[in-house]
């Protein structure tokens, strides 16, 4: 695989992670080296005799396909499964062209797409918990994973320590360049201290949330399902999974987006809290869901939670990540 060229394509995509645009007009190879067009196929347009493939096997490449289908942007947890199912279906096909005529038919991957996804698994599956912990985009990955040994561990350890080296440092440590040292934000002076600090909050604060609120849409897909049969939805399993990370998302978004101003009600100047977003405004309106929902006291009562969840707490949470749930659950 050309390094350069997948670390290039790889700092594209962290750029889509981190803009709020409509991700809809990226372009196909801008997403995780995938082709454009559904993943799913039609298990009779695969011809596994053509390819090779024993009549034995074809039940896990069964298995990898469905998975990719299931799937849109995929999240930190869902690269590495990914990773390790497609590690274990091309150990079981002929041969390498046989395994790439697959992806590109069944999960629409490009050679370097499948590649990308094996690399994860078979070099950064030991550190995969504190990967997955910190919400590492995919693009971040697919640099770090084409890393020596010595790399990657020093990407783990500024993971621990808190830090999120950015696809460009992760390029730098593979390709081995040199520069001359860089002061830490936290020691330079004055406003330029300051807005240094800010940059480094923005670079390594905005990928986290929005990962979160990805994670978010994705448990609100499974749980609205009912509703759009005229059932209730399960109330109490959704609360368990959506409100402490909705209340973490908001504190982030007002800590990324807001200053802080007095507090109206409190009778001394001193007393501050963040800044509100203008009245009216998309932002002022994802604040408010996320309130809500860090609430369980506030949500609706079970016979009316379907239509709250549909009518203003998915079509914020989209505008929050840039991108809208498809009827497979994706986002896009």
């Amino acid at each position: 695989m050309d390094g350069s060229k997948a670390l290039d394509e790889a700092t594209q995509e962290l750029k889509q992670v981190t803009q709020p645009g409509d991700a809809a007009a990226t372009t196909p190879t801008q997403r995780n080296g995938r082709q454009s067009g559904p993943a799913k196929t039609d298990e009779q347009s695969i011809d596994y005799d053509s390819l090779g493939i024993p009549k034995a096997a074809v039940p896990a490449f069964e298995e990898a396909r469905e998975m990719f289908a299931s799937l849109g942007r995929k999240r930190t947890d869902e690269v590495f499964a990914c990773g390790e199912m497609l590690a274990k279906v091309r150990g079981k096909a002929p041969s390498q062209e046989s395994f790439e005529r697959w992806s590109k038919q069944a999960c629409r991957l490009t050679r370097r797409g499948a590649g990308n996804y094996i690399a994860v698994h078979n070099n950064l599956r030991a550190h995969r918990k504190i990967l997955v912990g910190c919400g590492m985009p995919a693009a971040a990955m697919y640099a770090l994973a084409t890393a020596e040994d010595e790399a990657i561990a020093s990407v783990v350890a500024d993971l621990k320590a808190g830090k999120r080296p950015t696809v460009r440092e992760i390029k730098a440590l593979v390709s081995g360049e040199t520069h001359g040292a860089q002061p830490c934000p936290a020691d330079i002076a004055g406003a330029d201290g300051l807005k240094a600090l800010a940059r480094a909050k923005v670079q390594n604060g905005v990928p986290v949330l929005i990962e979160r609120l990805r994670g978010m849409l994705s448990h609100i897909e499974e749980a609205r399902v009912p509703h759009f049969e005229g059932k209730k939805v399960a109330k109490g399993a959704l609360v368990e999974k959506l409100e402490h990370p909705a209340r973490r998302a908001r504190a982030e978004l007002q800590s990324l987006a807001v200053f802080v101003e007095p507090n109206a009600e409190a009778s001394s100047n001193w007393i501050v809290h963040p800044a509100h977003f203008p009245h009216g405004s998309q932002w002022e309106a994802v604040s408010q869901v996320l309130f809500k929902l860090g609430g369980r006291e506030d949500w609706p009562d079970a016979s009316d939670l379907g239509g709250w969840l549909v009518r203003d707490v998915v079509p914020a949470i989209e505008f929050a990540v840039g991108a809208r749930l498809s009827k497979d659950g994706s986002t896009r």
